[in-house]
C-alpha cells in the first residue's frame, strides 16, 4: 500500500470513529442535552458543545473519552474527572456530571465562553504590557488553588488558558493534572506540548510544583514577547539566555524578573510556589524599589573602582 493510500485510510478511519462518537452522545444524552457543535476530536475522544434540554437551557461541554484508546495506560482514562470533581475555582471549569458504559466515559464540564490565549497571541502579535500582570496574578491565583488541593496540572500553556468577557482567565484540560506525590505512566515519557516543558522533564524526572511554575513561566513569556518559547531539550542554558534577552528587551520591568525566575533551568533556582510569585506580583512597586536600589548600589561600587584604580594610575605617575 502506498503512504497517500495509507493515509487516506487512516482519516477515513478517524471520521468513522468520530461518527461513533457522535452517534453514541446523542442516543446516550438525547433525553438531557442537545448537541449544538463539536468542538474537536484527538486522539482520546471527542469535546461536544451542549445545551440542556430542561428549562435552564444551560450550556455545557461534553467530554468523551475512548476507553480503547487508554488500553495501555488504563489508569489514566478517569484521572481528569476524579481530579475535577472535587475543584471548586473560578479559574477552573466545574466538573457536572460523569458516567461511563463499556466503552466511553463521559464527562459534562461548565461550558466556557472567551479565546484561548493562544489565539490571541496570533492576533496581536504579543500583549500590551499593562494587562500582563493582571494576567500573570489571574493564572498564578489559580493555580496557587490547585497546588493547595495537593494537585499539579503538568500542561499549562496558552492553549489552554481561557480569556474570557469579564477578563479573567479559566485553566482548562486537565487530562494530565494528578495528585503531587503520585507518579503514573506519564511520567516516564515527555508529555505535552514541548516548547512549554521544563528542561528537567527531558531527562525523565517526574512533574513536580516546579515543572507547573516553568510552564507557567514559558506561557508568561510568550504573552510578553509574542515568541514562542525556546525549547529546553538540547542547550538549556543556551535557550534560557535567548529568553531572558528577549524579556529584557521586551518586559523591562519587575514582572520581567519573575517571568526569568520561573523559566529558570535548575527548577531548585525557579520559584518555590504560585504563593511566592504572587507575593512578588502584588508588591511589584516594593520589589522595583529594592531592584533600583541594587542597580544604584552597583553602580557606585563600578564608579568608586574606577576612581580608584584612576587615584592609584595618577600616583604611580
Amino acid at each position: 500500500m502506498r503512504q497517500g493510500d495509507d493515509n487516506s485510510l487512516a482519516a477515513e478511519m478517524k471520521r468513522e470513529k468520530i461518527a461513533e462518537i457522535e452517534e453514541k452522545v446523542k442516543s446516550e444524552f438525547e433525553n438531557k442535552y442537545q448537541v449544538l457543535k463539536r468542538l474537536g476530536c484527538g486522539g482520546m475522544g471527542c469535546v461536544f458543545h451542549v445545551q440542556s434540554t430542561d428549562e435552564s437551557g444551560g450550556d455545557y461541554a461534553l467530554k468523551v473519552l475512548d476507553k480503547e484508546a487508554y488500553r495501555k495506560n488504563r489508569l489514566l482514562y478517569k484521572q481528569e474527572a476524579n481530579v475535577m470533581l472535587n475543584l471548586d475555582h473560578p479559574g477552573i471549569p466545574k466538573m457536572i456530571d460523569v458516567t461511563e458504559d463499556d466503552d466511553y466515559l463521559y464527562m459534562v464540564q461548565e461550558f466556557i465562553t472567551g479565546k484561548p490565549l493562544s489565539q490571541i497571541i496570533r492576533e496581536k502579535g504579543r500583549l500590551e504590557a499593562g494587562k500582563i500582570s493582571d494576567f500573570m496574578k489571574s493564572v498564578a491565583s489559580t493555580l496557587s488553588y490547585l497546588h493547595h488541593q495537593g494537585l499539579i496540572h503538568r500542561d499549562i500553556k496558552p492553549d489552554n488558558m481561557i480569556l474570557t468577557a469579564d477578563g479573567g482567565i479559566t485553566i482548562i484540560d486537565f487530562g494530565l493534572a494528578r495528585k503531587k506525590e503520585q507518579i503514573d505512566e506519564a511520567d516516564k515519557r515527555v508529555y505535552g506540548t514541548l516548547s512549554y516543558t521544563a528542561p528537567e522533564r527531558f531527562n525523565r524526572k517526574p512533574g513536580t510544583v516546579q515543572t507547573d511554575i516553568y510552564g507557567y513561566g514559558a506561557a508568561m513569556y510568550q504573552l510578553c514577547t509574542g515568541k514562542k518559547p525556546e525549547n529546553m531539550k538540547t542547550e538549556p542554558w543556551h535557550s534560557y539566555q535567548v529568553m531572558s534577552e528577549h524579556l529584557s528587551e521586551t518586559m523591562p520591568s519587575v514582572a520581567g524578573e519573575i517571568i526569568k525566575k520561573a523559566l529558570a533551568v535548575n527548577p531548585r533556582h525557579r520559584y518555590l510556589s504560585f504563593d511566592a510569585i504572587l507575593w512578588d506580583l502584588s508588591h511589584e512597586n516594593k520589589m522595583r524599589t529594592i531592584k533600583d536600589e541594587e542597580l544604584i548600589r552597583q553602580a557606585i561600587e563600578v564608579f568608586l573602582i574606577f576612581s580608584t584604580l584612576l587615584f592609584i594610575g595618577l600616583i604611580s605617575l
